[in-house]
C-alpha cells in the first residue's frame, strides 16, 4: 500500500534532461510527474523498473480535483496511455547529438491505486539526481491551469538556474561574491529560437513520425521539424504570441516567483520572427517597482480534453474554435469541414468530442465529416458500421461557408 501524500517539503529537483526534452503532454501528465518527483523518496526499485504508487484519492486531493471519480478515472486513463506511449529526448544540432528514451514503461490503476513504472535507465534523472537539475516548487507546479504555462516556466527556471550558476562560477574565478542573492533582486534575459521553443513547449508534437525523423537526423533542424508537422496549430507568430506566449506569461506572472516579459527576435529583410527573448525579473522586485499599477486578467476555461485552455472571453472566435477541434480530431480535415462540424454542434466542443470518440469506435466510416454531423444532429448512441477509412467523400458544397463563418463570428 503506497504512502499517502504528505508535505515533505515543497521544493523538489527535476533533471535538466527531463525539462529540456521535446514532447507534448497534458496538464494532468505534467502534474502527475511533478508529484512523483516531489515524492522521490517513495520511488523504489523492482525488477520492472522504478516504481511509484499513490492512492487515486490522494492524487485527486493533491490536485484539488472535485469531480467524480468516474470522470477523473477517464482522464487518468488517457494520461496513462499517453505517458507510456511517449518517447522523449533532446537533440543538439551544434554537436550533432541526440538522445531519445521512454520515461514511463507502464502505468496501471487497480483497487484505487495508481502505479507508475519509470524506465530504470533514467535512475539518475528520477531518484539519484546529483547535478544538472532545477529546483521547482510542487505547490507552484500544481497551481498551473495550462500545460503551456507549466512547460514555459520549467524552461525559464532551467535557463535562469544556468545563468545564476555561471555567475557563481565567474565570481569564484574572480575571487568575488555573487551579490544578486543578497540584493534579492535580479533581472536577466535569455533567448530561445522560435521553432525550438514550440517543440519544447509542446505546441508542436515532437513525437509525430515526420517530426521525429527530422530531429533524429545527424544535424537536427528545428525549423524544418516544425514545418514538417502535419499539425499546424498556432502556426503564425501572431497566433503563437497572442494565444500561447501572452497567456502563458500571464499565468506565470500571476502565480510564480518570476515576472516574465518577452520580445520577438527578428532577422532578414522581411523581419521574420526567428526567436523570442524573455526578460525575467524576480516577482517580488517587480511587484515592488510596480506598486499601485493594475493589470487586466484573463478568464480560465477548462476544455473537454482535460487540458485547460486560457483565452479572453471576448476572444473566443472562429479561429479559437477551429484550433480546439483540430486538437480533438487526429485526421487532417479542411478548415471548411471543421466549420461545418462546428455549425452542426452550435460551437459546442463537448458534442464534437463525443461524436469523434463514437466515430473512432466504428469499424468503417465512408465519410467522417458527414457521419459526425449526423451523429451530432441525431444524437447517435449506437451506429452503423464503416465501409472503409476514406474521409474524402464529404460533399463540401452542402454548406454556405461564407454565411457559416459570419454566423460563427456572431456567436
Amino acid at each position: 500500500m503506497p504512502n499517502s501524500i504528505v508535505k515533505k517539503g515543497d521544493n523538489y529537483k527535476k533533471s535538466n534532461f527531463l525539462i529540456t526534452s521535446k514532447y507534448k503532454s497534458s496538464i494532468l501528465e505534467n502534474k502527475i510527474l511533478s508529484i512523483a518527483l516531489a515524492n522521490a523518496d517513495d520511488i523504489h526499485e523492482e525488477s520492472e523498473g522504478l516504481v511509484y504508487e499513490i492512492a487515486v484519492s490522494d492524487l485527486k486531493r493533491k490536485m484539488n480535483i472535485s469531480k467524480s471519480y468516474g470522470s477523473f478515472y477517464d482522464k487518468l486513463d488517457d494520461a496513462a496511455k499517453s505517458m507510456t506511449g511517449r518517447t522523449i529526448g533532446t537533440s543538439n544540432k551544434k554537436n550533432r547529438t541526440f538522445d531519445y528514451i521512454s520515461v514511463v514503461t507502464r502505468a496501471t490503476s487497480k483497487d484505487g491505486i495508481f502505479r507508475i513504472i519509470f524506465n530504470p535507465a533514467l535512475k539518475d534523472n528520477i531518484i539519484d539526481i546529483k547535478d544538472k537539475f532545477t529546483v521547482l516548487k510542487l505547490s507552484t507546479m500544481l497551481s498551473f491551469k495550462s500545460s503551456y504555462s507549466l512547460r514555459l516556466y520549467e524552461l525559464l527556471k532551467d535557463e535562469l538556474q544556468e545563468i545564476k550558476w555561471q555567475q557563481d562560477r565567474d565570481a569564484i574565478t574572480l575571487g568575488k561574491k555573487n551579490t544578486y542573492r543578497q540584493e534579492n533582486l535580479f533581472k536577466y534575459e535569455t533567448s530561445i529560437g522560435l521553432a525550438e521553443l514550440k517543440l519544447e513547449m509542446g505546441v508542436v508534437n515532437a513525437e509525430l513520425d515526420k517530426v521525429k525523423r527530422v530531429l533524429q537526423g545527424k544535424n537536427p533542424d528545428y525549423e524544418k521539424a516544425v514545418a514538417s508537422s502535419p499539425e499546424q496549430i498556432f502556426k503564425s507568430w501572431s497566433d503563437f504570441r497572442r494565444r500561447v506566449l501572452e497567456k502563458a506569461t500571464e499565468e506565470i506572472n500571476e502565480k510564480t516567483d518570476l515576472h516574465v516579459d518577452f520580445e520577438a527576435d527578428k532577422a532578414g529583410r522581411g523581419g521574420k520572427v526567428v526567436g523570442v527573448t524573455f526578460i525575467i525579473t524576480d516577482s517580488k522586485s517587480y511587484k515592488n517597482s510596480n506598486a499601485g499599477i493594475k493589470t487586466e486578467s484573463s478568464d480560465v476555461f477548462m476544455d473537454d480534453l482535460g487540458d485547460p485552455y486560457i483565452v479572453e472571453a471576448e476572444e473566443l472566435d472562429i479561429d479559437d474554435l477551429i484550433d480546439k477541434v483540430r486538437m480533438i480530431i487526429s485526421e487532417n480535415l479542411k478548415t471548411k469541414e471543421i466549420k461545418s462540424i462546428l455549425q452542426a454542434a452550435d460551437n459546442d466542443i463537448s458534442k464534437i468530442k463525443d461524436a469523434y470518440e463514437l466515430a473512432c469506435k466504428q469499424s468503417e466510416i465512408e465519410n467522417l465529416v458527414g457521419w459526425m454531423i449526423s451523429a451530432i444532429k441525431n444524437g447517435y448512441t449506437a451506429t452503423p458500421k464503416r465501409k472503409n477509412n476514406t474521409y474524402s467523400d464529404f460533399e463540401q458544397n452542402t454548406y454556405d461557408y461564407e454565411l457559416l463563418e459570419d454566423e460563427l463570428r456572431a456567436n
